[in-house]
């Protein structure tokens, strides 16, 4: 593959994709080189979706071989590399997503809506079961699995398909995650996790209630002599207090969901 060819396609946006690369690009979304994956395949798949350089037909063969190789699961028991394709294959779901609920896209409902929900489904269950929350490596650069999944559940929320038993089924998988994760975010994956919550506030698909329900669920002691208790609670504040910061500032914040984040994450910690 010509790697010259192709960053010249990035600035040109007249440029199309050849069936070659189309599906060179899907074979390097994992690629262990950032300046591979992250400057070259990521930025262009996502000028493919954005400025309509794929064929309708290229897009079908993408979301086909995305289903067929199971990518979003990809060697899910393991790290390191591996999870660098499932990173990358949320933000492609992501791009699919957007553009097939972008009435001006020419892939607009390129998915029926069984299909959209199966990947609606799909990131949900991924969010509870990646194990690897490496946000950036020195030896791959941006990892960012959490990060990445929660781009695409932002997307996601807002869509029409997305009904309240997946809303129940994404704060589930959320509080596994949240329990689980072994370190303190330090690469802003809460901030962008708080998205698909405020989202799902913008939609009316969350509501206060249950918020208030869900964060009552976590039992994290603060002040418990094991580091990783403290981690997992640090997270669980930094992303409420963020929802609260966003929720507040577009005049959505219930006095509910205000009292409880004030009361047990602001005030007494």
């Amino acid at each position: 593959m010509d790697l010259e060819i192709l960053k010249q396609k990035l600035n040109n946006s007249q440029a199309l994709y050849s069936d070659e690369e189309t599906n060179w690009l899907l074979d390097n979304i994992g690629d262990s080189k950032s300046e591979i994956r992250d400057d070259l395949v990521c930025n262009s798949l996502g000028a493919g979706f954005l400025e309509e350089k794929f064929t309708e037909r290229q897009i079908l063969f993408l979301i086909k071989q995305l289903r067929r190789k199971n990518l979003l699961f990809y060697c899910i028991k393991e790290s390191r590399e591996a999870t660098l394709t499932r990173s990358f294959t949320c933000l492609l779901w992501d791009l699919i997503i957007r553009t097939n609920n972008d009435r001006k896209s020419r892939y607009y409902q390129v998915l029926n809506k069984n299909e959209e929900r199966q990947i609606f489904e799909d990131l949900i269950k991924y969010l509870e079961n990646e194990h690897d929350f490496t946000g950036f490596s020195p030896k791959y650069g941006w990892v960012h699995a959490v990060a990445h999944c929660s781009d695409a559940l932002s997307d996601s929320i807002l869509c029409d398909n997305f009904d309240q038993k997946m809303v129940a089924d994404f704060l589930l998988a959320v509080k596994e995650m949240l329990d689980k994760v072994d370190r303190r975010f330090i690469n802003g994956e809460e901030y962008r996790l708080a998205d698909v919550f405020v989202n799902g506030f913008k939609a009316n698909k969350i509501n206060s209630g249950s918020f208030v329900n869900w964060i009552e669920a976590f039992t994290f002691d603060p002040y418990s002599d094991e580091l990783l208790e403290y981690y997992r609670f640090n997270n669980l504040k930094s992303l409420l207090q963020d929802i609260y910061v966003k929720l507040n500032s577009i005049s959505l914040l219930d006095p509910s969901v205000k009292e409880i984040v004030e009361k047990k994450f602001n005030s007494e910690y």
